[in-house]
């Protein structure tokens, strides 16, 4: 077999090229060490100094979820899943992936653990399903290995829940806008962008002065003899304007209409002296009233709260946490059956031949938890 000299400028390149390397992978691994506050001597090579590296340790786990709440079954179904992703991260907050975790859930209300399943972090998808329409779980992710790195997850079960930032189902399913209960002074009501996912629609006047416009909810639960924590929600986000009450507000609420005696109705208003008022039978009969639910130039959440109950109840004006909270007329519980219902409520006190006004919901979800 002839012999090949080799190459030594080869060999030499290689060498140093190795060398190099060698000498970065140390500075970096001295560097990672540095930051770790943790010893080395000078004289450590690669292979001593890999061996002191800290290993990645499970700190916190985290829950990721693209819905925030569940609907069962009904003509009002909306999302009946939900797909969760806990995330477990190392002291460094660094992902850290194939780390198995256990799933395990209790009722909002009260109750014992139950385990729902085993994963991998990173890797499984976690579906969450309701099982009513009422009530709700606290799902909690915790490290196999580590019960105390554990993270939770409350999830309500709604009988229907509708948000500006839900495509799939969209509001036209729960407002009933071809009916109006009371329709004053409206020329027109444009939903097409309901009808695409939207949270908005439009109102046109049909001429100049006071509009008002009562929308019914299509598919609400019963409110007569059902649990008194039964609650309807109508979420708005207000931003309180500069201009008066008497040159022009827009008012929106909602509470109980029907053709009864005893209606119950209110409206959050843009104005800059007021933010609230409220009516008797189906007429602004009352002066503005400054609650204390908005704040000027900022957007404030503004809450309806219709309970139910076999003995009646007021329907509740509120702000996002419910430290302010009032009332606004009464409804009998025996008057409601198929006259009365929840309702959505438009209001302008100064309208304009056909003006066109946006209407914008932040929700709407009927609840018993």
């Amino acid at each position: 077999m002839p012999y090949n000299q080799p190459d030594l400028s080869a060999i030499l390149t290689n060498e140093q090229t190795l060398n190099t390397n060698l000498t970065t992978a140390q500075t970096r691994l001295r560097a990672i060490l540095d930051d770790e506050e943790i010893g080395y001597t000078q004289g450590d090579g690669v292979i001593p100094l890999i061996r002191k590296l800290p290993v990645p340790t499970p700190t916190t786990v985290e829950w990721n979820c693209y819905e925030s709440w569940l609907t069962y079954s009904g003509p009002q179904t909306g999302r009946r899943s939900t797909d969760a992703y806990p995330v477990v991260r190392d002291q460094h907050g660094t992902s850290i992936p194939n780390v198995p975790i256990t799933v395990r859930r209790k009722p909002i209300s009260g109750g014992s653990w139950s385990n729902y399943g085993t994963y991998v972090s990173s890797n499984d998808t976690i579906d969450l399903y309701p099982d009513a329409n009422t009530g709700g779980y606290i799902y909690e992710v915790y490290v196999t290995a580590n019960p105390s790195v554990s993270a939770q997850l409350s999830l309500p079960q709604y009988w229907f829940n509708y948000s500006g930032d839900d495509y799939d189902y969209s509001m036209s399913g729960v407002l009933d806008t071809a009916n109006p209960i009371i329709s004053r002074n409206v020329k027109s009501i444009d939903t097409t962008y309901l009808s695409y996912g939207a949270n908005y629609f439009y109102v046109t006047a049909d001429a100049a002065g006071e509009l008002m416009l009562a929308i019914p909810l299509k598919n609400a639960p019963t409110l007569i003899g059902v649990n008194s924590n039964t609650n309807v929600y109508i979420g708005y986000d207000i931003t309180r304007g500069s201009t008066a009450f008497n040159d022009g507000a827009l008012g929106l609420g909602g509470g109980m209409v029907g053709n009864g005696s005893r209606n119950s109705i209110g409206v959050f208003l843009d104005s800059s002296d007021a933010d609230f008022r409220t009516t008797y039978m189906d007429s602004f009969y009352f002066g503005p009233y400054d609650e204390g639910y908005t704040v000027s130039g900022q957007s404030r959440e503004c809450v309806v709260r219709i309970p139910g109950g076999s003995s009646g109840a007021y329907t509740y004006y509120e702000n996002a946490d419910a430290s302010i909270s009032n009332y606004a007329g009464y409804w009998y519980a025996s008057q409601l059956g198929t006259t009365y219902g929840p309702c959505v409520v438009v209001y302008k006190n100064q309208a304009t031949a056909n003006e066109r006004i946006k209407v914008t919901i932040k929700y709407i979800k009927a609840v018993c938890p």
